[in-house]
């Protein structure tokens, strides 16, 4: 966390009212570097730091003290990937313009026109929020106007990409004047998106915060090898060996996360589901639920869980491995977030092993082997946990000594079981809650892969098998540069993707591209 606030940034006076509303003392580093120079320039920006570092505010912030808030149309639009990503943005607007009178929209696909343009002609909102899809139709029917818009936000630029936005995101920045100001986050920077920077932007600034890795060293993150057949006993083990979860499951199809969903509720978790054949409604019933913790697992699909507004979750857990790299930094930069610790576990085969020393080697980390809880260990969490409810139980009881109430059905229960022995009635109790459990992992005792050696998994019980690749030197040490030039040629002092000249400092990269 820097040592430098808020108040020593130079922000509004207003703005500052809404940071100290909402708690907010100190930047993160990507606000501390981009805030200050968003808010002095008219340069196109480029900033790339890991999700969840930030990275909303530290656009909103220097748009509402740039916007003129007497002046009518549409100053700024900011593209995200998803409906929810769209909304948790324009929530982030309404926060931190609180006390300056910003009127602001989020337009998104599937649901009705209706409401959307009449916002847009009666609020004349300063800012749009919305999804590519939707922007590009009330674009094209002549409701949503850039001739007045001055600024253009990209958020989570790679997502957009992944998702297949890409063409639609071009031609959406072809409809602004020469004279706007082009604004792009991304956690990554694949070959696309590096293209449509030196297509579309101008003379920019390029802010890098780097770590050693793209991962986030607050999250401990593992594996585990398990017969693909076994999976879904696997993460069902996972999570009943962890205390007080709050956790994302991520799937890679929809089927398979109503097929996950389906089977944890089976199993008596608390569960939702999230993935793209969902209605609005149920997505955002399901959201809902998630958020208020009536629910503490959410079984989703990478594109569903965008925009998942969450900071304290205990676990990620992936269901295989992601479709890419990318998605991999995006799901495990869930949990971890501001300043809280948190777990990153992946279920795979035997024959994807060799997948993740690929991941290990994109966000130069190592992601540790580790064997499933044992059945024994299993069996006394499951044996504690409900002794822990019984025992709460008979506090009560004891609490209220004669004026506790049983039904009167009690009667017949007592009848039943008054003239056993102690031994026998405790034999009769544990077997009556727990038998069909206990005999359950009795029966699955070994799901764990004997191939794992020989799929190359065992290497890394040692750690020889990632020393190779995650432990070499990609990226820089923390440190940052300032450097002249453009994405080619990388040979920054701080591993960034920028070429030129540099001068290190402490923990941030700053650069100025230019577009040739």
């Amino acid at each position: 966390m820097s040592k430098v606030t808020f108040s020593e940034m130079n922000i509004d006076s207003k703005v500052l009212q809404s940071l100290d509303d909402m708690g907010f003392v100190h930047p993160t580093e990507i606000q501390e570097v981009a805030i200050p120079l968003l808010s002095s320039t008219d340069k196109d920006f480029v900033g790339q730091a890991q999700t969840g570092t930030g990275k909303t505010a530290a656009f909103v912030i220097p748009l509402l003290q740039k916007i003129d808030y007497k002046k009518k149309g549409v100053q700024a639009l900011i593209l995200a990937p998803t409906r929810e990503l769209a909304v948790q943005v324009e929530n982030e607007i309404g926060k931190l313009g609180k006390h300056t009178g910003v009127r602001s929209i989020c337009i998104y696909g599937g649901t009705g026109y209706e409401k959307q343009v009449r916002s847009l002609k009666r609020e004349n909102p300063h800012i749009a929020v919305g999804t590519p899809g939707r922007v590009i139709d009330l674009i094209n029917k002549g409701i949503l106007k850039l001739d007045t818009a001055s600024f253009c936000v990209l958020d989570e630029a790679d997502e957009m990409l992944n998702m297949g936005f890409f063409e639609d995101v071009q031609t959406i920045l072809d409809l602004f004047n020469a004279k706007r100001q082009l604004v792009m986050f991304s956690a990554t920077m694949p070959r696309q998106i590096l293209s449509l920077i030196k297509k579309s932007f101008n003379d920019y600034e390029l802010v890098q915060i780097k770590n050693k890795s793209l991962s986030n060293d607050d999250i401990e993150q593992k594996y585990f090898v398990v017969r693909d057949r076994h999976h879904k006993e696997a993460l069902a083990r996972l999570i009943d060996n962890a205390p007080d979860i709050y956790a994302l499951v991520f799937c890679r199809t929809r089927i398979e996360t109503r097929e996950v969903g389906d089977d944890l509720k089976k199993r008596g978790y608390s569960v939702e589901v999230l993935h793209g054949e969902m209605s609005q409604n149920e997505r955002d019933h399901s959201m809902r639920k998630f958020k208020d913790k009536t629910v503490t697992i959410m079984v989703c699909t990478d594109v569903a869980a965008r925009g998942i507004d969450v900071i304290n979750l205990t676990h990620v857990f992936n269901y295989g491995l992601p479709q890419d790299n990318e998605s991999y930094v995006h799901r495990t930069g869930r949990t971890g977030r501001a300043g809280m610790k948190g777990k990153a576990f992946t279920i795979v085969g035997p024959k994807a092993v060799f997948a993740l020393r690929r991941i290990e080697k994109h966000i130069n980390k190592k992601i540790d082997f580790a064997k499933l809880p044992s059945v024994k260990e299993l069996k006394n969490k499951i044996v504690s946990k409900e002794l822990e409810s019984a025992v709460q139980i008979l506090e009560a009881i004891q609490l209220k000594g004669d004026e506790f109430k049983s039904d009167e059905a009690f009667e017949m229960f007592e009848g039943q079981f008054k003239d056993m022995e102690k031994d026998e009635l405790l034999k009769l109790m544990f077997t009556w809650k727990f038998n069909k459990i206990l005999r359950h992992y009795n029966n699955l005792s070994d799901i764990e892969s004997i191939s794992n050696d020989r799929s190359g998994g065992g290497r890394s019980r040692s750690g020889g098998s990632s020393a190779r690749g995650p432990r070499g030197s990609r990226g820089g040490s923390g440190g940052g540069s300032r450097s002249r030039g453009n994405f080619r040629g990388s040979r920054s002092e701080s591993g960034g993707s920028a070429g030129g000249r540099s001068r290190s400092s402490n923990s941030k990269s700053r650069s100025t591209g230019r577009h040739h």
